[in-house]
C-alpha cells in the first residue's frame, strides 16, 4: 500500500467513481456524510462546480451558513481512492461538540486497514502548516475504529481527552491532539 494525500481533482474522479460503487452497497451508518456533495454534483452534471466549491471552501469564499474554511484532501493508494479528509481551519461551538477539525471518510474497501490512521497522520502535518497547534478530533461513541485511531494519534502526538458529550441523542468522544509529534 502506497498512500498519498492529494487535492481533489478530475484526475482522480474515475478512482472515486470506482469507490462510490462500494459506498452504494455500504450499510455502515458512519458511511458517507462528506461524500454526498460530489454525488449530487455527479447527478446534476456539475462536477466542475464541486471542485470549484472545494477551492472556495479553502479560501472561505461563498461558505454556507454555519460552515468554516476547510482544506480537503483525498487519500489515494496508487490508482485507488481510499478516502476523504477535510481540515477545518477553525471551530464553531457546534463543531466543538461534534465534527472537530478533521472530518474523515474511508471507503468501505479500506476500513480497518489503518488507512484512517495513516491519513490523519498526514493531515497533522498539513494542519500544522495551516497554523493549528492542535486539532479537536471527535467520533461517535460507537465508532470503535475511529476512536482507536484518535487515541493512537494522541499517544504519538500528545493531547488531552475531553469528557464525552451528548449530541443529537448519542455520545460523542472528543480528543485534542497536538499537530507536532512529541
Amino acid at each position: 500500500m502506497t498512500l498519498k494525500l492529494v487535492k481533489p481533482s478530475k484526475k482522480y474522479l474515475q478512482a472515486f467513481l470506482k469507490a462510490w460503487d462500494d459506498y452504494k452497497q455500504d450499510t455502515n451508518r458512519f458511511k458517507h456524510v462528506d461524500i454526498t456533495p460530489l454525488e449530487r454534483a455527479l447527478e446534476s452534471n456539475n462536477v466542475d462546480g464541486f471542485f470549484k466549491q472545494i477551492e472556495n471552501n479553502e479560501r472561505g469564499i461563498n461558505l454556507p451558513d454555519g460552515y468554516v474554511p476547510s482544506t480537503t484532501f483525498w487519500l489515494m493508494d496508487d490508482d485507488d481512492w481510499v478516502g476523504s479528509f477535510s481540515i477545518r481551519h477553525q471551530l464553531t461551538p457546534k463543531l466543538e461538540q461534534m465534527g472537530g477539525h478533521i472530518a474523515v471518510n474511508i471507503s468501505p474497501k479500506y476500513r480497518g486497514k489503518y488507512s484512517s490512521f495513516v491519513g490523519i497522520k498526514m493531515c497533522m502535518v498539513k494542519a500544522h502548516k495551516l497554523g493549528l497547534k492542535r486539532v479537536l478530533m471527535t467520533c461517535d461513541e460507537n465508532n470503535r475504529a475511529s476512536f482507536r485511531a484518535i487515541m493512537g494519534l494522541m499517544k504519538l502526538y500528545g493531547g488531552e481527552q475531553l469528557p464525552d458529550t451528548i449530541v443529537d441523542g448519542h455520545g460523542e468522544h472528543r480528543v485534542w491532539v497536538n499537530t507536532a509529534r512529541k
